[in-house]
């Protein structure tokens, strides 16, 4: 293998892979250099432009709204919200991105309390800094704290600048934190909801330019637990959405929150926005032609110079057809595939061992119930399950082992191609 195509591969990985090494690149940093418009089409493979329908939304509705966005980890919901973040009019809207995942564990279940609290946090945080705001804001989340009694010795701490960051910190690892901000909410819960929303109000009030700000509240989604807290984690998520509806609402200001695919919030009234994989088949078996030219876009885009054949060849359809559609599984297959040492293009039997390890990899751990629901969803292209497997199920769409596609006004469920040929060898 020449040092050039080693040079090729280096760079074709670090260009899927951003957020690792030295050269490591933030979510807006990769929006900027490698986003594709896969919505572009008018209802096409990736479905409708739900980034141009939220903004419709938010623009329709005066003073303020909350819109959930759902889809599986991996179909691209952060690129779009970073997307609706940088199409908002900023002569209107102050857009402010959240990633939850900086300040909480989502492996273990949420607290409603804890989550409630970091909102603040959060927005203080990540908001512009426009003419010493920031500095004020971290005074407001100051009093904040202090008037639902949280330790003072914490409230000192959250003073602006560097020292701010230890308040993700105690978010995540303080017990004795969590446990004051959970017995505050119990005691009092129409007090605790009455000053949080005082917090936020004043807050968004206070912004200069009479801009409406909107939160964006990314990551709630990776909320999954393992298979043995699956459903505690599951109940946890819903029980927020579903209970405390009205926290979540926070005054004069639009709210979008990610959430798993797995959550259906009892009595929720508002619009919830669905991010389908991109469709790479249809529900004949046959290839979705457009579907898989568009995340071949998305390749080119990364590849040196735009040349994925120079690495796939004529594998370039099959290794998109095995990702099901999902951005984070076609990466993770490349990735595989530059890591062989034989000449480019790669050859068949390259694809097929690394299609063997992400499949072995995949499997592992599933229960009897989870294969016999992946039969049936192969067989009926339905996914309908006794109450009893409801958690199975919902934990085979939370790793994105079971799809959804859209087929003209009908959507349809299949397995994840990678694990197919499991299911045909019985």
């Amino acid at each position: 293998m020449g040092d050039s195509d080693r040079d090729y591969r280096k760079t074709f990985y670090s260009a899927l892979n951003v957020h690792q090494g030295a050269q490591m690149l933030s979510e807006e940093e990769e929006f900027e250099r490698y986003y594709v418009p896969i919505y572009a089409q008018f209802d096409g493979p990736a479905g409708p432009d739900l980034v141009a329908e939220i903004a419709t939304a938010i623009d329709f509705t005066a003073g303020g709204s909350v819109q959930l966005l759902s889809g599986y980890r991996g179909a691209g919901k952060t690129t779009e919200l970073l997307r609706l973040k940088r199409e908002l009019d900023r002569e209107v809207y102050l857009p402010v991105y959240f990633d939850i995942e900086d300040y909480f564990n989502t492996e273990l279940p949420l607290e409603a309390a804890t989550f409630l609290v970091g909102l603040a946090a959060g927005f203080v945080d990540n908001c512009e800094e426009i003419d010493g705001l920031k500095q004020n804001l971290y005074h407001r989340v100051q009093t904040f704290f202090q008037r639902l009694d949280i330790d003072a010795e914490l409230s000192a701490s959250v003073s602006g600048g560097p020292a701010s960051l230890d308040l993700r910190a105690t978010l995540r690892d303080d017990e004795s934190f969590r446990a004051q901000v959970k017995a505050a909410l119990e005691s009092n819960r129409k007090t605790f909801k009455e000053e949080m929303h005082a917090f936020f109000n004043d807050l968004a009030n206070s912004l200069p330019g009479n801009r409406t700000p909107v939160f964006i509240v990314d990551s709630i989604d990776h909320y999954r637990g393992r298979s043995s807290t699956f459903d505690e984690v599951r109940d946890s998520v819903e029980a927020l959405f579903s209970h405390y509806a009205s926290e979540l609402a926070l005054p004069g200001m639009h709210v979008v929150y990610t959430v798993p695919v797995y959550v259906k919030p009892t009595g929720w009234g508002g619009e919830v926005w669905p991010v389908l994989n991109v469709k790479v088949r249809e529900r004949s078996g046959e290839d979705c032609r457009e579907g898989i030219d568009l995340l071949r876009q998305v390749l080119a885009k990364r590849a040196p110079d735009g040349d994925v054949e120079r690495l796939l060849g004529s594998e370039v359809d099959r290794v998109i057809r095995t990702s099901g559609g999902l951005f984070r599984e076609l990466f993770r297959l490349v990735s595989g595939l530059l890591f062989k040492n034989g000449p480019l293009p790669v050859r068949p039997e390259d694809v097929d061992q690394v299609e063997r390890q992400q499949r072995s990899q995949a499997v592992a751990g599933l229960t009897q119930e989870q294969w016999e629901i992946l039969r049936q969803v192969k067989e009926t292209q339905q996914l309908i399950v006794p109450r009893e497997l409801t958690s199975e199920a919902w934990t085979l769409q939370a790793l994105g082992y079971v799809l959804c596609y859209r087929n003209g006004t009908v959507d349809w469920w299949g397995v994840n191609p990678l694990l197919e040929p499991l299911l045909d060898e019985d």
